[in-house]
């Protein structure tokens, strides 16, 4: 069993506790919570009983240190890559909800750390366990639609009112959050963008700020990729429709996939139209025939879990992660570009420019704070 030390108890931590608590990562226990308020602490002790030493800081944690191997991170998202780092330096496993910081200027150091220390860090990006996702990486992997031409992700699942946005003193702003929509829910979507596509060259975004809503950050965006091999990309998401769109098609030389929901249609040419292009002697497709096949997979279920065993498995047993924290910086890296494409009105190249989204951010935290 791997003794984890959980630091953060809200919605989330909470979350965790409870999954642990009812096995759903047998190789992983919680041995110590922080917990900074005592009615928090008193709902940490309805959860695990007296299985658990709660403090009410982390000083106090690392007094203890003896009882517990790794640290799981639950706060809000300026703090992670602080309390990351003092995990580390006390010789613990790190596992970081999701993102890893802000700013992609804020990881450089945590990344080194951890690959200098050869403590495993990954981050709760649990989309990843989605089998409907592995089935189309796999596909792209295997080369089932050819070299990939264009990709259109578009998704309103993510609805949330102004009683959302206020429920918490952080949340949906530049200075509590570092953002909206792009670094809260967007970020697993673009985790999962980044593990089936990679990294594109440049990014240019559309951000509606405040479009439904009362405040000054993003509940809409619209970003625009191009890739190496002048692949295209757009990436929708709202946080404000009332319609529930979840839909994500991949335009590969030699088919398409579709996935809407949890409903897959795969289409497969007879041949890879680069070739078809050059030696058909008809005017389009009459000479192109392809095959569909169609698959419809469980109503995901929250994969959190997973990505707590597979982190608790990683260091028991040495299996590898599903989610490596360095590569897990791409989805912060592509929501900073967007950021910073927006405010500016041009496209950004990508790696981003770290300095001068570091200086962006802080003036827009100070013109929100007037």
């Amino acid at each position: 069993m791997v003794r984890t030390a959980l630091i953060g108890a809200g919605t989330m931590g909470k979350g965790y506790l409870r999954r642990v608590g009812q096995g759903k990562a047998p190789t992983m226990e919680i041995t110590a919570v922080v917990a900074r308020r005592a009615e928090t602490q008193q709902e940490v002790r309805e959860i695990c009983g007296d299985s658990v030493q709660i403090f009410a800081t982390e000083e106090e944690l690392y007094a203890h240190s003896d009882l517990f191997d790794a640290v799981l991170v639950v706060t809000p998202h300026r703090f992670h890559p602080a309390m990351g780092m003092n995990a580390l330096k006390h010789g613990k496993h790190l596992l970081l909800d999701k993102p890893v910081a802000v700013s992609v200027a804020d990881c450089g150091e945590l990344i080194r750390t951890a690959k200098e220390s050869g403590l495993v860090f990954s981050v709760v990006f649990h989309q990843r366990a989605y089998p409907k996702y592995q089935k189309k990486r796999a596909m792209i992997q295997n080369g089932t639609i050819g070299e990939i031409s264009r990709i259109l992700l578009e998704n309103s699942r993510y609805f949330r009112t102004p009683y959302y946005h206020h429920s918490g003193s952080w949340r949906s702003s530049w200075t509590g959050e570092g953002g909206g929509a792009l670094i809260n829910q967007g970020q697993h979507i673009l985790d999962i963008w980044q593990w089936l596509f990679g990294m594109p060259e440049e990014l240019y975004a559309q951000i509606g700020f405040g479009k439904y809503n009362d405040f000054q950050v993003d509940d809409e965006a619209v970003l625009t990729m191009r890739y190496p091999n002048n692949a295209t990309g757009v990436f929708i998401l709202s946080t404000g429709e009332g319609t529930y769109t979840e839909k994500l098609e991949i335009t590969g030389s030699r088919g398409t996939i579709l996935l809407e929901e949890d409903h897959l249609t795969v289409t497969t040419f007879d041949q890879d139209l680069r070739e078809y292009r050059k030696n058909a002697q008809v005017n389009s497709r009459e000479e192109l025939y392809s095959e569909v096949t169609e698959e419809t997979f469980e109503t995901d279920e929250s994969c959190q879990h997973e990505i707590l065993e597979n982190f608790a498995r990683a260091i028991e047993y040495g299996e590898p992660l599903l989610v490596e924290g360095a590569d897990a910086v791409n989805a912060l890296e592509l929501t900073n570009a967007a950021y910073l494409s927006a405010w500016n009105h041009m496209p950004v190249k990508l790696p981003v420019d770290e300095a001068e989204y570091v200086r962006q951010l802080e003036a827009h935290k100070a013109e929100e704070t007037k």
